[in-house]
C-alpha cells in the first residue's frame, strides 16, 4: 500500500506492518520466515514488525459457487491480487534494494475491501480508519480515466459488484463520519466533499455495465 501510494506521488501514513500473501505449501511460509529470522511463527514478529501471511490457492467457478460475499471476495480478491502481483523494486535508507512482487493499485482494493466490509472486531476497533483513508486514496490516485474500476469490473468471480456495495456502504452511506475517520489516520487534511466525490465515481463505474 505505501509503496503504490508512494509510487503515484503522495505521501501516505506509515505502516505498522506487512502483509504476506503466499501459496498453500509446505512448510509453511511463516515457519520458514521465522525460522530465518529467529522468531516465533505466531504472532510472526521480524525486527519490531509484524508479519501477517495469508495462503491462497488457484480458484475456479465452482470453487465459489455458493459463497456468499464475505468468502467470495476474500477468497477471489486474495488470488486475484496475487496472480496480478507485479515485480517491483523496493528501496530503503541503509539497505540494500529488494526485488518483489508487489499487488496492483486494483488488487490492494479488493484485498482492502474485504477488510473494510467485513472487518474482525479487533480490526474494527484498531484499523478501522486507516482501511478506509487507504480506500479512498488508491482510488483517488489510481482510477484516473477509470482505469481502476474497469480493471475491477473484469476481475473474477464478480468481486467488482461487491466491492461497489462495501464502498457504498462503509462510505458513501455517512461520507462524513468516514472522511472523519479517515482524517484522524491522515498526515495531510481531507476533506468531505472530496471523499463523496471520489467514491460516488468510483462506485457507479463499477456497476456501470
Amino acid at each position: 500500500m505505501t509503496m503504490r501510494v508512494s509510487a503515484a506521488g503522495a505521501g501516505h501514513r506509515a505502516t505498522i506492518d506487512i502483509d504476506l500473501v503466499t501459496v498453500d505449501a509446505e512448510p509453511e511460509a511463516a515457519e520458514v520466515l521465522a525460522d530465518a529470522h529467529h522468531a516465533e511463527p505466531q504472532p510472526l514478529i521480524i525486527d519490531e514488525v509484524k508479519v501477517d501471511l495469508i495462503a491462497t490457492s488457484a480458484v475456479t467457478d465452482d470453487d465459489l459457487d455458493g459463497l456468499g460475499d464475505k468468502d467470495r471476495l476474500f477468497v477471489a480478491g486474495h488470488r486475484w491480487a496475487f496472480e496480478g502481483a507485479e515485480p517491483s523494486r523496493l528501496t530503503v535508507q541503509g539497505a540494500d534494494p529488494v526485488a518483489i512482487r508487489v499487488a496492483t493499485p486494483a488488487g490492494l482494493v479488493a484485498t482492502k475491501s474485504h477488510a473494510i466490509g467485513y472487518p474482525t472486531s479487533r480490526r474494527r476497533s484498531t484499523k478501522s480508519a486507516s482501511d478506509l483513508l487507504d480506500l479512498f486514496r488508491l482510488v483517488d490516485l489510481c482510477n484516473r480515466d477509470s482505469q481502476l474500476s474497469g480493471e475491477l469490473r473484469g476481475a473474477p468471480g464478480g468481486i467488482g459488484r461487491i466491492i461497489a456495495e462495501v464502498a457504498q456502504d462503509q462510505v458513501l452511506t455517512n461520507p462524513a463520519a468516514a472522511t472523519t475517520k479517515m482524517a484522524s489516520a491522515s498526515p495531510v487534511p481531507i476533506e468531505v466533499g472530496d471523499v463523496e466525490a471520489v467514491i460516488e465515481s468510483f462506485v457507479d463505474e463499477l456497476r456501470s455495465t
